[in-house]
């Protein structure tokens, strides 16, 4: 069965609902035990059922895509209904993950750039990137008159910066972007209410470990550290959850790079 590499975020917001999947079933199980038992066995049952519902989400790690004939269908009238820059580019992103169109889905959003919407700069920015075209996607984002003062605009330019050995100047875009994103959140990608909260608490948590990777590349263990459980801290998938590299592993490197 063909599978999608998701990103991440959005593999956490797909393992977050395959938990509330089984945990249904769970629950229904423990209120037809309460009936036909009673508080007890119902309590037993939902412990038990739980656990294994939350080991399994740990254990998931893809989720088959709608038939891709389906998926077309869908985007077709969808694109058909709503031109918005969300749509467009939830559509860019489907034909680039989805379909593997990765010349169609950056024609699409660079036609739609003169509009300057914040989310369509960086999905393309981030496109650009995962096709090894750092230097042109670092362009676009600057180019944005929000690219100071958007957070998934900076979060994505302190991707770029990174990739391309800049660490300083990569970590200062994701403590901006932390900051900003606090304070006013991430563009809304169209998605139900709950699905854009699980959403913002993924990107946050990503940014703090991306964070964290910036700074113990800085060899600032400390603030590494602190930002590593930040963002376990906003994840309920404990197998998402990143942890500082061992001392052992930190003073080699330091050993190397100083000889």
């Amino acid at each position: 069965m063909q599978r999608v590499q998701f990103d991440p975020e959005i593999l956490y917001v797909q393992k977050i609902y395959y938990f509330m999947f089984l945990a249904t079933f769970t629950t229904v199980a423990c209120a037809i035990t309460f009936w036909l038992l009673n508080l007890d066995y119902a309590l037993f049952i939902l412990g038990v059922g739980l656990s294994i519902s939350y080991i399994a989400m740990l254990k998931k790690k893809t989720f088959a895509p709608p038939a891709k004939n389906i998926t077309a269908q869908r985007m077709a009238h969808e694109i058909s209904q709503d031109t918005s820059p969300v749509s467009i580019a939830r559509f860019a992103c489907q034909l680039y993950y989805y379909f593997h169109e990765s010349t169609q889905a950056i024609s699409l959003l660079e036609k739609f750039l003169p509009s300057h919407d914040p989310l369509l700069s960086a999905t393309l920015g981030d496109i650009l990137l995962k096709e090894g075209k750092a230097k042109r996607a670092l362009y676009i984002l600057r180019d944005n008159p929000f690219a100071l003062v958007d957070p998934l605009l900076l979060a994505t330019q302190g991707h770029v910066l990174k990739h391309i050995g800049k660490i300083p100047e990569a970590a200062k875009m994701y403590e901006r972007s932390l900051r900003l994103a606090k304070q006013n959140g991430f563009p809304h990608s169209g998605a139900h209410w709950f699905t854009q909260k699980l959403l913002t608490l993924s990107y946050m948590a990503s940014i703090h470990h991306t964070l964290a990777d910036c700074y113990y590349l800085l060899e600032d263990l400390p603030n590494a550290k602190r930002q590593y459980r930040a963002g376990n801290l906003l994840l309920f998938d404990l197998s998402l959850w990143r942890h500082c590299p061992h001392a052992a592993i930190y003073n080699a490197r330091k050993t190397n790079i100083s000889s």
